[in-house]
């Protein structure tokens, strides 16, 4: 006769990477670098401190990891007013007849119209609780601090039918500015692409690139949209083909500043996990992290990934960020340890995995 002791409860993080061929099957590919799990939890064991993106964009209304925005933010612009979004034709032409079209070398850019933030108002009074829900996502995808993370408001542009940004740097005076966080508020409109280099690469043709389309379209209009990148990336945004948007731009600024995080540190930083991982053969494309911490079982189940505490967030974020096709499940698992009356041999061991996650804390598999 055997009395089970309490349950015990442990987190892991499994990543699964696989090499799709065309039509969805896998394909063994010769690698120039052929490396083993232990390369990888070597790499993790340095720390995961400086390991994200140089760029990041997500929809914000809670239906990804990113937290939501409210769509009804409340915006007033002085000599405007009230301002309903998406923006209709009557305000969008209060706004132009007040505000200076940007200029470019003495020549003024008619489909885009900045605003200075000392002129905006953001009345809703759940915007800066959530604005702060969005930068720690916002510091977990660039592999930053969020504790050391903050925004401040720089100007709100209007882009109009054949508006566009040419490929452009923000240039920054302020030594503590990391980089910067621009929030599309619901809009109607198609085309737009945005666009982010990394321009730390020294090789041009090994400079990176990444397309956020902002949810033109339909996905726009009812709900906020973000993109985020460090002040040495490079961006610019193709043409609307059809209606209008508008522009939240915040400088994100950074308290430790030695080193300063750049796109540059972080590509350097993350390089020896990306190559880890994208040497494993295609038989060891899995890889376990245990956590040795017990989380509750509905924090997983409502919060997904968000559930994580800082430094597990962060491995789980380099995981992601270096392994790019690779995907990630939270591992919740148990351990049953029971001991008989007549002695040490009757005790038994048991653990089980009580259920996996995926990122949005959906239930991917179950007990």
């Amino acid at each position: 006769m055997s009395s089970p002791s309490n349950a015990v409860a442990d987190i892991g993080i499994l990543a699964n990477g696989h090499r799709p061929n065309d039509d969805g099957s896998t394909v063994n590919e010769p690698e120039m670098i052929i490396t083993s799990r232990r390369d990888v939890y070597g790499s993790m064991a340095h720390g995961t401190d400086l390991c994200g993106n140089c760029c990041f964009g997500d929809i914000a209304d809670g239906s990804t990891t990113s937290p939501a925005l409210p769509p009804i933010v409340g915006l007033r612009i002085s000599g405007v007013g009230n301002v309903p979004l998406p923006i209709s034709d009557e305000h969008a032409g209060k706004i132009k007849s007040r505000i200076t079209n940007e200029e470019k070398g003495g020549k003024k850019i008619i489909s885009l119209y900045e605003i200075e933030a000392c002129k905006i108002k953001l009345l809703n009074p759940m915007w800066n609780e959530s604005l702060g829900n969005l930068l720690d996502t916002v510091a977990y995808k660039l592999g930053v601090n969020p504790s050391h993370l903050s925004a401040r408001p720089k100007k709100l542009m209007y882009m109009e039918k054949g508006g566009c940004i040419n490929r452009r740097r923000d240039d920054e005076e302020d030594g503590n500015v990391l980089g910067s966080l621009i929030i599309q508020l619901p809009s109607q409109f198609t085309g737009g692409e945005l666009t982010i280099y990394n321009s730390s690469v020294e090789d041009d043709k090994d400079e990176e690139s990444f397309k956020f389309t902002l949810g033109a379209g339909e996905e726009a209009t009812y709900s906020c949209h973000f993109a985020c990148h460090f002040s040495d990336c490079e961006y610019e945004m193709a043409k609307l083909r059809s209606g209008s948007r508008l522009l939240l731009c915040y400088s994100l600024r950074y308290k430790e500043v030695d080193p300063m995080p750049t796109a540059g540190l972080i590509t350097e930083t993350i390089s020896p996990l990306t190559c880890s991982l994208g040497g494993l053969p295609p038989a060891d494309r899995i890889v376990v992290i245990p956590l040795e911490k017990e989380y509750r079982i509905h924090s997983l189940a409502n919060s997904g990934i968000n559930a994580l505490s800082r430094a597990h967030r962060q491995k789980a974020e380099a995981l992601k960020a270096a392994g790019t096709d690779w995907e990630l499940r939270i591992v919740n698992a148990k351990l049953e340890h029971t001991c008989g009356y007549y002695g040490f041999e009757d005790c038994n061991n048991n653990s089980s995995v009580i259920e996996i996650y995926d990122e949005l804390a959906s239930v991917s598999q179950r007990r």
